[in-house]
């Protein structure tokens, strides 16, 4: 009796021993919490006829006391591997993320590399300890039927990705028919073992199979169950006409862009016909400069060379003077006087609407009569506008061009603008929903190919007059004879100084090597030995045509990039801008 006593007490104790003491096995203290870790992580699948699941999971996260905690991920699979080279299509609507209590709560989701990321929780709000997460979506096209003898549910049932540890999981799948035979795999561990003994199974009914963890899942372990059935119980996944061909449709915008673009283009935008053949013009158009001229044939764009043959203009019509100032020592910089030998710009009948205003605007930077143009760096920039438009309005008022026709420039011009965001962020907000396969390249491409058909509106939409093309022919005919002068002789020999009177032209249209070449050849290097530009100083010794257009070479780009720079002011009071300072780049994170 003692005996029988005695082994019921020590059959007692220890099973006393088992029930304290395994059930505290996974338990954690929150000293020992050192990231978040899944208490629980329940999962009821609902597996359809049309070969769909649904499926609620219920996650208890503990987190401890840590701090900086603001949530956790879960991520879905979109497509299984088929085979090497084969991927299937599982399309994933997410339906309500919350607690148990039905509380939704805050959640962002992105979708890359064939999965949809949930971001759950608020970046502005922090947690602490335990935390229930309900999360309820929808997945078509889950069972498999390439068996020619059965019909297979194949799943994975936690995720074999989790970067956290699961104590505890379990999940209740219910199917709309019994299996066949009942017949059941399991597989657990990591990515690509077969069993490592960490799950169990039971049939709760004949439709409702349990699958549950025997012990804790370590990070990147998962449980997978494949579940055999007999055929015509489930019905194929057939995917809608937007999921299969959806991202065709995509193509329909750049399609209608050109559309509407091409009909505003010829409406009010294609420049009218001469049917005349180019002719070479011995003399520039009247009535118009250089700097009018190459805005007329960059459809009023001023460009910064337009400048510096202004200034060439204005010195060669004798209003100023430009003298080369050699740079002093080996860092010193190279630098060009302008004297004003007149003032009163409105009153000398030559010079041209732009001319007069850039002469205008050296002035008012001039110290007396002279000014240098090292000086107007990071000053000058301010006046090119308004050089700019009186060019401009010169052109309209002589009706060269439609003023219509630039509004539709303008209007397309706001349209390329909201294209290109488009082409950067909408393939981004698609990660909200399932779209078929490529449906993101497809926005993408499609954004990209409207954003190429805008910009080459953007320069057919602002339209010439019929008085504007017979205007550029004559200028497109002048700039003919400037490339090929030295066959036209007689000209130069019949008149003095044409070489530099139409220098400012070859600027503009950049022939002006091609120019001092020609000109050698037609006066010969005799002539050019003993010639000096009244209207520029800088040479010693006898006059030489190719060292002069270096230098004309020189000074086109030193007037244009100092004229046109801008300063990088500082930032402070309102006084910066974006992109300005110093450095550049980027960077974001969670």
């Amino acid at each position: 009796m003692k005996k029988i006593f005695a082994k019921l007490m020590l059959t007692m104790l220890i099973s006393g021993s088992v029930f304290f003491i395994i059930p505290h096995t996974f338990a954690r203290e929150a000293s020992q919490v050192t990231d978040w870790y899944i208490k629980d992580f329940q999962s009821d699948i609902v597996v359809n006829r049309d070969s769909s699941v649904d499926i609620t999971e219920k996650i208890i996260a503990d987190c401890g006391n840590l701090s900086g905690k603001h949530g956790i991920f879960r991520i879905l699979p979109t497509f299984y591997q088929k085979t090497s080279s084969e991927k299937v299509q599982m399309p994933v609507a997410v339906k309500s993320i919350s607690d148990f209590n039905g509380v939704d709560y805050k959640y962002s989701t992105t979708r890359g590399s064939g999965n949809i990321s949930l971001k759950i929780g608020d970046a502005n709000k922090t947690v602490h300890g335990v935390n229930n997460y309900e999360i309820v979506y929808h997945i078509d096209n889950v069972m498999r039927f390439d068996s020619a003898k059965f019909d297979e549910f194949y799943w994975n049932l936690n995720g074999n990705f989790w970067e956290i540890e699961t104590d505890h999981f379990i999940a209740t799948i219910h199917f709309p028919d019994k299996p066949q035979s009942q017949n059941i795999d399991i597989y657990s561990g990591g990515f690509g073992q077969k069993d490592v003994g960490l799950a169990k199974y039971s049939w709760r009914d004949d439709k409702t199979l349990i699958v549950e963890s025997t012990q804790p899942l370590k990070t990147y372990q998962g449980i997978t169950a494949s579940v055999a059935f007999a055929k015509n119980i489930f019905i194929p996944y057939v995917p809608t006409f937007w999921q299969q061909y959806g991202y065709l449709l995509w193509f329909l915008i750049p399609l209608v862009t050109f559309m509407v673009c091409f009909r505003a283009w010829r409406r009010s935008g294609r420049d009218p016909k001469l049917h005349r053949a180019e002719m070479v013009q011995y003399e520039p158009p009247k009535d118009i400069g250089p700097v009018e001229s190459a805005m007329l044939l960059a459809n009023t764009s001023f460009r910064n060379k337009f400048l510096s043959a202004g200034i060439i203009d204005l010195a060669v019509k004798g209003v100023i003077k430009i003298k080369e100032i050699p740079k002093k020592g080996i860092f010193g910089q190279k630098d060009f006087e302008i004297t004003f030998l007149k003032d009163n710009f409105d009153g000398i009948a030559e010079l041209t609407v732009a001319e007069r205003t850039i002469a205008k605007e050296l002035e008012g930077h001039a110290s007396g009569k002279t000014l240098k143009v090292n000086s107007l760096k990071n000053k000058f920039y301010t006046s090119i506008p308004k050089i700019t438009k009186s060019g401009k309005d010169f052109l309209f008022q002589k009706k060269y061009f439609d003023k219509k026709s630039f509004r539709n420039m303008i209007i397309t011009i706001v349209f390329l603008f909201l294209s290109g965001i488009a082409t950067v962020f909408i393939p981004i907000l698609m990660a909200s929903q399932y779209y078929a396969v490529g449906s993101s390249a497809a926005a993408f491409l499609a954004f990209f190919l409207t954003d190429i058909i805008l910009l080459v509106f953007v320069f057919l939409m602002p339209r010439q007059t019929t008085l504007g093309a017979e205007k550029i022919w004559e200028v497109r005919g002048f700039k003919m004879f400037m490339t090929v002068a030295e066959k036209y002789r007689a000209p130069f020999h019949e008149k003095e100084g044409l070489f530099e009177k139409y220098l400012p032209y070859a600027m503009v249209f950049g022939v002006t090597k091609m120019w001092v070449e020609n000109m050698k050849k037609i006066y010969g290097e005799e002539y050019f030995n003993t010639y000096h530009p009244f209207w520029y100083s800088g040479y010693v010794g006898n006059f030489n045509a190719d060292s002069f257009n270096q230098s004309i070479s020189t000074l086109s780009d030193s007037m244009s990039n100092t004229m046109s720079s801008s300063p990088s002011a500082s930032g402070s009071g309102g006084g910066g801008f974006s992109g300005g300072g110093g450095g550049g780049g980027g960077g974001g994170g969670w």
